[in-house]
This record gives C-alpha cells, structure tokens and sequence, in this order.
C-alpha cells in the first residue's frame, strides 16, 4: 500500500464523496468541517505512532472530500436554480456564450444547436429574484429606457448567476464569448416519466445528468427573439482560440467527406457525437463497441505516439519532443472540451511523459489516482458520471487482470501469435469484465460479442486514428487531402461494416428490462 500512496488517497478520497452524497440533511457543512480539522489535527499529535497517524490521515482525506463534495452544492441566495420550478417561463435573459455548440440536429427543417449559457441576468416582476440589474451595468437594458414604469408591479432586470443550456433554432453557430439578450423559455432541466410516475420504473434522469455538471436551466428560443449585445465578453483567449480551432477542423471534415464518415471522425477526433447518425451510434451500442464513439486512453496514447515520431522524424531532441507532447495534450484536452474520460487519458499520459523525462518509473495505479483526484477536486459530483466510472474501471481491469491473462498463454507460443492475438484478446476480455456490470446496470444492455468485435475493430480504429490525424495536419494540399479523406473513408467503413455485422449476431447483446 506504501508504494502506491496517491492511489490510496484516491481511494479514500471516493469514499468521502460516496459518504457526502448519502449523510442526511441533518449533518451540515460545519459538522464536517469541524471533524475534518479534528482528524488533521489529531494526525500532527499522533505523529509519532505510525499506524495511528496514518488513519486520521486517511480520516482527514475522506472528510476533506466530503467537504468539497458538500461545497459543491452550495450556491448564492441568487443562483438561478433557487428560482424554476417545472413549468415554462417565458422571459427575457441576458447571458454569455460559454461553449461551441455541443449539439447540432435537425428540428422542424431548421437546425437547433445546443450552448452552455452563463446567465447574468432575468426580466420578472421582482416577486422571487433579488438584486436589482443596476448592479450588472446593462447598457440599453433599463426599464426606463424602455418607458416602463419602475413601480413594483413593472418588470425590472435583476442580477442572477448560475449555468444553463440554451437551445437556438439557427443555421450559423454562434461563438464562444458573445453575450446575448434573449427571449425565450426558460426552466429546470425536465424530469424523466419514471421520476414523476411509480418509483419501480427506471429511466435516464437528465436533471441529474446537467446538475451533476451545474447545470440548472434550459433555455429555448429562436434567431429571431436574440440580440448580440457584444462579443468576446469576458472570454478566456486560450478557450477562444481553442474553440476557433475547433470549428475549423470540424468544418474541414464536413467539406472533404461524407456525414457519415465525417460525422464519425469527428467524434473520435474531437468528441462531437453531434451529427453521427442513429443507425451508427445504435449498431455501436450493439456491437459492445460504443466505448470507441468516446475519447479516451486508446485514442490519447494514439495521438502521443504519433506527435513523438513526427518530431523524431524532425530530428527534434528527445526532451524537447516530451514537453512539446504534453504541451499538445493539454490543448487537445481543451480542443475535446476536457470531458472526464479525455481528463482521465490526457493526465496518465502527461503523468508517463514527465516520468520519462525525468527518467523514473512511473506507476500506472498512482497514475490513475493523480488522474481521479485531478477530475474529483475540479468537479467531485463527475464520480457519479456513467463515462468517468467505465473509464476508470476498464484501465483498472486492463491493468490487473492482462498480465495475469498473459501468464495462462503458452510460453513457448508465437511471439507474434502473443502480441497480436493473445494480448489483444486478453485486453478485450479484462476491458470487458471491468465494464458489463456498469454497463448492464446503467443501459439494461450485456454484450458478450464484445468480446470479439474488439479484436477486430480496434485495429482498425489504430489506422483510421492515424489516418484522421494526418488529415487534420496536411488536408488543407487539395490532391493529399482528396487522398486522405478517400482513405479514412474507407477505413471508416469496414469499420460501420463490422459493428453492423456484430450487432446483428443471435445471441451477441441482451436486452434486459
């Protein structure tokens, strides 16, 4: 256990989360707080009784999450969750931009894009919100300007905070940074049937799903009913830029390939699922292979690799090409919108490149443990997020059980039988067995053919990678792109062939309940 101390923290730092999430209402943040400074204390007068020490430290980290756990769900007298309820509001809203869309699909004839929306302010009667909107400074936005009358019973501006989702009808995207003034709908994130019918039913709570990410809101308007107030709004020029890269790597996929194709590589490249067809996400699901639509370990360790032999090619020095790396990671983290399977992936990897750096082994459970403490420190509620759980628990699985697997091989087996069949075998089966039960328990969904569709299809998402990526870099040149795109297009559909092919199979998924 002392050889692996962060992944020990990690641990307990989840169990402090688990226990936040389940105390009732009658113990409060001053209760914890106080046991928390009694363990770190108690912990410096122990100190010399090893054992002693060590369990009001770990008593320390569990109630240190449990506080930011606690901390979590704390929001102003003025957020704006205190102030919906289920039905619709019809409002006028000022906010910002936070986000490129997230989400683009046809509606009616027209495309509804999908932004996170900071919002600044709300137009009501004044009965629930609190703070007058002088305080915000809204050029133009005052109820005099209008020729309202400023009495009691007039709508007046006041200042909210809080994160929602706004939904707009519009062909063109707007940007991150520019900040708006709607009229639209505005209420909490719907609950689903089950929540509001028999208890015994179960279902996707998506109120949930946004609150666990602070979302509290959901807007929907029209092009039409906004007005741009201004651009660029207290936006961060690293998200900026990174945004703008975004969009144009995005749109390069959409005029050199087909959607299917395109629409694939951008969710493996960028993590937009947006436009990928139903039929392709459905025979994915099927197939067992749904964990490829998702950036992670596989994908990051990819592009490293590639990024590395790139300026190995460029004679590059070996130390400049790990910085250059882990500089490159961190952007594509940001490029991906930092999701927590990509936080996971994008942190091990750094974790290994400066361990290489510094020329010491690094260990892949004290890895893992950085890499959760990093994603539950900045957000402690994504431990109850579906893709952080299978994330976490396929590289736990892959990590213990392949090695193990391995030993049961032949040793006077193949080598090359070893390393391209027995090792991604062993991989496929240990991936697997950590992520069924999840899988079963959250989609109603066992797909023993995942086995081995894995076997087939990750080799080829290892070229389509490859292949997407070098896209990305020369698919400006007008033959070598044409080339490319021709190429991963290709590749992108054996691999639609074999997830159709599997998903079809008697026998290759249950569907329980």
């Amino acid at each position: 256990m002392n050889k692996r101390p962060i992944a020990v923290i990690s641990v307990f730092f989840i169990l402090g989360i688990v226990l936040a999430r389940t105390l009732p209402l009658s113990i409060g943040f001053h209760h914890i707080f106080i046991i928390t400074t009694a363990s770190i204390l108690s912990s410096f007068m122990f100190s010399r009784f090893k054992k002693t020490s060590n369990i009001f430290l770990s008593l320390s980290v569990i109630f240190f999450a449990a506080l930011l756990y606690l901390n979590s769900n704390f929001f102003p007298d003025n957020h704006i969750g205190h102030f919906l309820g289920e039905e619709k509001l019809k409002r006028d809203i000022v906010g910002i931009i936070k986000s490129p869309a997230l989400t683009r699909r046809p509606y009616y004839g027209k495309i509804n894009s999908t932004y996170l929306f900071e919002i600044e302010g709300i137009k009501d009667k004044g009965v629930r919100l609190r703070q007058a909107a002088s305080a915000l400074g809204f050029a133009g936005l005052s109820t005099e300007a209008e020729g309202e009358s400023t009495s009691a019973k007039a709508d007046e501006w006041y200042a909210v905070n809080g994160l929602g989702q706004i939904r707009i009808q519009r062909e063109e995207d707007y940007q991150y940074g520019d900040r708006l003034l709607v009229t639209g709908t505005i209420r909490k994130p719907p609950l689903p049937l089950f929540v509001r019918g028999p208890a015994s039913n179960k279902g996707f709570n998506y109120r949930e799903y946004l609150e666990r990410q602070n979302i509290f809101a959901v807007i929907n308007t029209k092009e039409n009913n906004i007005t741009v107030l201004s651009r660029n709004y207290k936006s961060n020029p690293i998200l900026r830029y990174t945004y703008l890269v975004r969009e144009k790597l995005k749109n390069r996929f959409i005029e050199k390939m087909p959607l299917d194709s395109g629409a694939f590589l951008r969710a493996i490249l960028l993590g937009d699922r947006s436009e990928l067809p139903k039929h392709i996400q459905h025979a994915f699901k099927n197939s067992g292979t749904m964990h490829i639509l998702a950036i992670s370990g596989l994908h990051v360790g990819i592009i490293a690799l590639v990024i590395i032999y790139l300026l190995r090619v460029l004679r590059i020095r070996r130390e400049f090409s790990y910085i250059v790396t882990i500089l490159f990671l961190i952007f594509f983290a940001l490029l991906t919108l930092s999701r927590p399977s990509v936080l996971r992936a994008v942190v091990m990897a750094c974790i290994f490149l400066i361990g290489m750096l510094l020329g010491r082994r690094v260990d892949v459970y004290n890895s893992l443990g950085i890499a959760g403490l990093f994603i539950l420190i900045r957000n402690p509620k994504d431990l109850f997020n579906v893709g952080f759980q299978l994330s976490f628990l396929a590289v736990i699985f892959i990590v213990y059980l392949v090695p193990r697997f391995m030993k049961l091989a032949r040793q006077d087996a193949n080598p090359c039988i070893k390393k391209y069949l027995y090792m991604p075998l062993a991989v496929s089966i240990s991936a697997w067995l950590g992520t069924a039960p999840l899988i079963l328990y959250y989609f109603r969904i066992i797909t023993p053919i995942a086995i081995v569709a894995n076997v087939f299809i990750i080799p080829l998402l290892f070229i389509l990678l490859i292949g997407g990526l070098v896209f990305l870099l020369f698919g400006w040149m007008s033959f070598l792109g044409s080339f490319l795109a021709g190429f991963n297009e290709l590749c992108a559909h054996i691999i639609f062939f074999l997830t159709d092919f599997f998903s079809s199979l008697r026998f290759g998924h249950f569907h329980l309940g």
